[in-house]
């Protein structure tokens, strides 16, 4: 049994949040004992605990007042049972909390979820105040390690970079492998409405296309209502279907029903949905940006240049809707393959290894 418990400090609990729904739910299910607490810390909520409607598993909803007392009573808790404290950090703001949890002793890990490019002033200053003090980082891409590594040489030696991994029995319900689905989409983007997505670009590159017959965008951001104007009274008007945030499973589906993925990011941490579209029978094209490289360099993708013509662009996605028909044998093998390499069971396995190994310095 390991003797320690892990707090996770995130600043909302969500179906999509990678800490509560990943981290934390797939830890709990490998060792129920050392998964610990999830902390949802916001001025919005009230302290208390709160249910996950989808899991009925607990987390704790802290407001700024109440966060820091609330977390002492954990931390002494744990340690009245003799048992080691790990903080598990997932957002730049709640990076001042291991000062004060230091003084128990505790034990302190970063997750670096996007890239540095992502973060605001706040953010980064934050990161760079206090990145000395964790006894491990984690950055979900090897590229993002090594942007952390560039701007922070002095932490090199805790960084353990961990990718982002995909729950196996999510996709098998949704497609097993064993035969290429019908597809009824031409292009699917999940993207949040944020200049990191590059939507304008998409918007202008997919007016280029001369296959489409429907597009599909989940999503939301402040961008939407400005990216709903702009497709107004064009051709991309009678096509397009913005879907807004919707169930996993729902946007799963869709991906399988689609036969073009695209984001054309201009930073990224490695992208969880860019993963699940890699396990599914589904033509791939990102943009060329490193952390996408990181996904080319094992599996068969399509990268795009954004210095490249929305033209140029266009005509890559044109050709996969064309050809896709007879990429249905690779698809599939491409997806299997994926699936193998990004299991998240196996990589939170990587995580656990990365608690054990702090725990004990």
């Amino acid at each position: 049994m390991n003797d320690f418990k892990v707090i996770h400090l995130v600043r909302h609990v969500a179906s999509t949040s990678m800490p509560w729904n990943d981290l934390y739910k797939t830890h709990r299910l490998i060792d129920r004992q050392s998964s610990g607490y999830v902390c949802a810390i916001s001025g919005i909520r009230s302290s208390g605990l709160y249910l996950d409607v989808n899991s009925k598993q607990r987390y704790f909803g802290l407001n700024f007042i109440t966060s820091f007392f609330v977390l002492c009573k954990i931390v002494i808790k744990i340690k009245k049972k003799n048992r080691r404290v790990i903080i598990h950090v997932h957002n730049m703001s709640l990076i001042p909390y291991i000062f004060f949890m230091k003084l128990f002793g505790t034990k302190c890990i970063l997750n670096v979820h996007n890239s540095l490019v992502n973060f605001n002033f706040i953010q980064y200053s934050l990161l760079r105040l206090g990145i000395s003090f964790f006894d491990a980082i984690i950055p979900v891409s090897i590229s993002v390690g090594d942007e952390v590594i560039k701007t922070f040489p002095w932490v090199k030696s805790k960084i353990h970079p961990i990718k982002n991994g995909i729950h196996i029995d999510q996709l098998m319900q949704v497609n097993d492998l064993i035969c290429y689905g019908t597809k009824n989409i031409d292009v699917i983007i999940i993207a949040r409405f944020v200049e990191q997505k590059n939507v304008p670009r998409i918007l202008s590159v997919l007016s280029q296309c001369k296959n489409l017959s429907k597009v599909v965008w989940y999503g939301r951001g402040v961008e939407m209502d400005s990216a709903r104007a702009e497709i107004n009274n064009t051709a991309l008007e009678n096509i397009f279907e913005f879907r807004g945030v919707k169930p996993r499973k729902e946007v799963l589906e869709a991906i399988d029903k689609s036969i073009v993925y695209l984001s054309l990011s201009k930073w990224e941490g490695i992208g969880v949905a860019n993963i699940e579209a890699l396990s599914l029978p589904t033509e791939v094209i990102l943009s060329d940006i490193p952390p996408h490289n990181e996904l080319c360099s094992n599996l068969n993708l399509t990268l795009v240049n954004l210095k490249a013509s929305d033209e140029e662009i266009a005509n890559i996605i044109d050709s996969k809707i064309t050809a896709h028909e007879q990429r249905q044998k690779f698809l599939l093998e491409r997806s299997a393959a994926t699936r193998l390499e990004y299991d998240l069971r196996v990589l939170i396995r990587k995580y656990i290894h990365v608690y054990n190994s702090v725990s004990h310095h």
